[in-house]
């Protein structure tokens, strides 16, 4: 388990995260205060339903002839 010390800096408390965790730079995070006072970083992910990508349902079973006694 690493530890970090949170640092003022301006009106904003920072706490540096460690190389070994491989968090690129310019990754944003929601942040949540959780039980205990628990910080918990979540990566921000983009919203699968902005922007133009075709979200349009097919029938996956148009081609699927059933049985009468099943």
């Amino acid at each position: 388990m690493v530890t970090v010390k949170a640092r003022k800096v301006g009106n904003s408390m920072i706490v540096t995260l460690p190389k070994t965790f491989d968090i690129k730079a310019g990754t944003e995070f929601f942040v949540y205060k959780g039980v205990d006072g628990a910080l918990v970083l979540a990566p921000k992910i983009e919203n699968p339903f902005d922007g133009e990508a075709d979200l349009t349902m097919t029938d996956d079973f148009k081609e699927v002839v059933f049985l009468d006694n099943e």
